[in-house]
């Protein structure tokens, strides 16, 4: 059925006129399947979705994406673009249907292109492949669309615009198990940013060791303190299903054989004090089985299924300063649902005291940091 089903998107394909010799803006390997709401010819925008079948975000903000696109069905086409292999995302789509077009960057050239890493992620581009706006798929609007549209004039039908560029036979290794508890592989050098796969039978981390340590364990990364020469990187794969009360970051560290020193400093901090706090529960936002997943927009983070320490997080790398919670109780490890404002910070004090009863204050104070270092042989 998957070859047959690939068959018929070749065929389907060139009859729209794909070609592999097209002069695109934007490389893809295939298209799964053709936009069931927009028409592929004369637009003046297209919006790229980068997203995975592994991203639970990213399958909420496809519904949303959907609903933008009957908003606006012309002149403006939508493209949900995943590197993953075809028969992962054409299993995905026989479970979870979806009216958009969906496409396959095998090679992840448009991935590299544009420095995707983190998902969910996407760009409005006009008719020429100009980049004009970047950002959440939560933050794109119809309001947002019909300006741009205001101000093009150029047109191009989805076979300009879209490259295909040969495909290749590729593994599926949507299965894959992996045969120990942990699996470290050194990569090669070179700056990238943090790139996490959370799959059915594993979770994948890749990056450097900072960036690793602080997203194992939460931590803010300049409260992580390492030689630049140690700082080297990583692909780390933890084999599921994992022991909540294991800490990952540790069981890493010691794994590469380094040890951990805590010392305090003293700079500017984000508190959060948990004196009678009103906690949301697990059934606001539903984005899967899967949880602990984060929507970053511009000015909010929504979460499903994450505890105040993931929060905490999230919080201070888009704030980048150190966030520290205060009065901890057993209900700050369990798992709940988020909706913050982060931008402005009298906004994001009134939105947690009013929806989760937790008070914020900006503040100097001191705050842990810990080094790492090579254990004495």
């Amino acid at each position: 059925m998957i070859v047959n089903t690939l068959k018929s998107v070749l065929l389907v394909l060139m009859v729209m006129g794909f070609t592999h010799n097209a002069v695109g803006q934007i490389n893809v390997s295939e298209f799964m399947q053709a936009s069931k709401i927009a028409s592929a010819d004369d637009n003046k925008l297209y919006y790229v979705d980068f997203w995975a079948t592994w991203c639970g975000p990213c399958i909420h903000a496809k519904k949303y994406l959907s609903s933008i696109q009957r908003q606006v069905p012309n002149d403006f086409y939508i493209i949900s673009l995943s590197e993953e292999n075809p028969v992962t995302v054409e299993r995905f789509l026989e479970k979870r249907p979806s009216d958009l077009a969906v496409a396959i960057d095998n090679y992840g050239e448009t991935f590299k292109k544009y420095k995707v890493r983190a998902l969910p992620n996407g760009m409005l581009f006009n008719a020429n492949g100009k980049k004009l706006w970047e950002g959440s798929p939560g933050d794109l609007t119809v309001n947002l669309i019909n300006r741009y549209l205001r101000q093009e004039r150029t047109r191009s039908s989805l076979n300009e615009f879209v490259n295909i560029i040969e495909e290749v036979a590729s593994e599926d290794i949507s299965d894959y198990i992996p045969t120990k508890d942990l699996e470290i592989k050194p990569i090669p050098a070179g700056a990238f940013d943090l790139q996490v796969e959370d799959a059915n039978n594993y979770l994948k981390v890749k990056g450097d060791l900072k960036a690793i340590v602080g997203y194992l364990a939460k931590i803010y990364k300049n409260q992580i303190d390492i030689d630049a020469k140690a700082n080297t990187n990583y692909e780390v794969i933890f084999k599921k299903p994992l022991n909540p009360s294991e800490n990952l970051a540790l069981k890493f560290i010691k794994e590469l054989g380094y040890g951990v020193e805590r010392s305090m400093k003293k700079g500017e901090v984000l508190t959060l004090d948990l004196k009678e706090p009103r906690f949301w529960d697990i059934n606001q936002i539903n984005w899967g089985a899967q949880s602990g997943k984060f929507l970053v927009g511009d000015s909010e983070i929504e979460a499903d299924n994450a505890t105040l320490k993931a929060m905490a997080y999230q919080l201070a790398f888009v704030l980048d300063v150190p966030v520290i919670i205060n009065n901890e109780d057993e209900r700050s490890f369990q798992n709940h649902d988020w909706r913050i404002h982060y931008k402005f910070f009298e906004l994001m004090k009134a939105d947690l005291s009013d929806s989760f009863g937790i008070e914020v204050e900006k503040k100097m104070g001191d705050y842990p940091v810990y080094r790492i270092t090579k254990k004495a042989p």
